[in-house]
């Protein structure tokens, strides 16, 4: 009878020092895993170092030679907002410091990955979407570089991760996208708060893409709203003797503060030429094909091409071409011309075509003419519409469609 007694509370005393034992191996496991600014250890000859640190982070490679590693933390990092290499906006940091991996000496040669964990009720309050979970690499100190092709989410384990990765020394921030649509996203051209691109003023750099591919990378020395219009129809007294336009319309980009201070490139597209149709902007694949035919014996295409630019309200003056020497053409698979340096956006671009010399013939034998007799380009007295909405104007304009 005094067994039956005393077993319930046997049992008792067995189960609390069950649970002390698990406390104290939990415990031991968690002061096994290093601090932040110790010495790590890592494997050679391509053994596997997998590890962990107190509040998440982990690192995971192979190496072909025995190294060492340090993991600091940056409470002060670059602010979030000044993300390259994906589009949209706004960015957030997802954790209040970063993580800056140093290695005892340079080593490309890894097979790694790096991943940092979120707490999921964190992105609901702050409005991220866990697809939009990017662990973003410090660039230059100006902007938070992320890839898409190199960036895996583990939702089962609440990590996100970059991997493919051969180095691992460098900084790098958890970040979020407080947007509804995931990947990449192309801002519309026209006015309006959604076809809008935001740019935070400070150090970093920001970019934006729009649907055809214009693309803008930006560093301001203070906050900016831009948008851009599509604007069919140019003059032809409006262009340089000798050259074409290569579409049939021109950019125009507003920015809120032209006087602004800006350090800038465009990427200006040019695979694929646009015509309207019924007031339908249709696709006309004949951009490279073209170019071939016209191009000089032995040159490439692409040497035909140039940016050209006039104010942003001018509806009679004409195109200056922009040097050679400070625009570089991206062929094949991207083409786009690339100007960089630049420290004013507002204006009205397009891209010129030098028309070679006719080998012989009347010149209507030349392919680029008659594509323009058919209509490609208007070549009426109508010219190019102008954005002329002032910076007031064009902020109101903002602040009522917010509302």
């Amino acid at each position: 009878m005094s067994f039956c007694t005393q077993w319930p509370g046997a049992v008792t005393l067995l189960l609390c020092l069950l649970c002390l034992c698990n406390n104290a191996k939990a415990q031991n496991e968690t002061q096994k895993l290093p601090n932040f600014g110790d010495t790590i250890q890592i494997l050679g000859a391509m053994e596997r170092t997998d590890q962990d640190f107190q509040d998440g982070l982990a690192l995971d490679l192979f190496s072909p030679r025995n190294r060492t590693l340090i993991v600091k933390q940056n409470t002060t990092p670059l602010g979030a907002q000044f993300v390259s290499g994906t589009t949209g906006e706004p960015f957030v940091a997802l954790s209040n410091y970063s993580y800056i991996i140093q290695m005892n000496e340079t080593a490309n040669d890894l097979i790694a990955k790096i991943e940092i964990p979120y707490e999921p009720e964190k992105l609901n309050a702050m409005g991220v979407q866990e697809a939009n979970t990017y662990v973003a690499t410090l660039a230059d100190k100006k902007s938070w570089v992320v890839s898409e092709s190199t960036r895996n989410i583990h939702r089962s384990e609440n990590n996100t991760r970059i991997i493919k990765m051969t180095s691992l020394d460098g900084e790098y921030l958890l970040v979020g996208r407080k947007t509804v649509d995931t990947s990449n996203i192309f801002v519309q051209y026209g006015q309006g708060a959604t076809r809008t691109v935001n740019l935070t003023g400070g150090v970093g750099i920001q970019e934006a893409e729009f649907v055809d591919g214009l693309r803008f990378s930006v560093q301001s020395s203070m906050a900016l709203n831009m948008n851009v219009d599509i604007h069919h129809g140019i003059d032809i007294t409006s262009l340089p003797a000798g050259t074409q336009s290569l579409n049939s319309f021109v950019w125009v980009v507003n920015t809120s503060n032209p006087s602004a201070m800006v350090d800038a490139q465009m990427l200006v597209p040019c695979e694929s030429l646009l015509r309207t149709k019924d007031g339908i902007l249709v696709n006309l694949e004949v951009n490279r094909n073209m170019l071939v035919a016209l191009k000089p014996a032995g040159s490439s295409p692409t040497t035909m091409l140039t940016v050209a630019k006039r104010a942003l309200n001018s509806s009679s003056g004409q195109f200056k071409p922009v040097s050679k020497d400070a625009q570089l053409v991206r062929e094949l698979p991207e083409d786009r011309v690339q100007i960089p340096g630049m420290m004013q956006l507002d204006g009205q671009y397009l891209i010129l075509v030098t028309e070679p010399k006719a080998v012989g013939g009347s010149k209507d034998r030349n392919p680029f003419t008659r594509l323009i007799k058919s209509g490609l380009r208007d070549t009426s007295s109508t010219r190019p519409g102008t954005n002329n909405i002032s910076s007031a104007q064009r902020d109101q304009t903002c602040d009522s469609d917010l509302g």
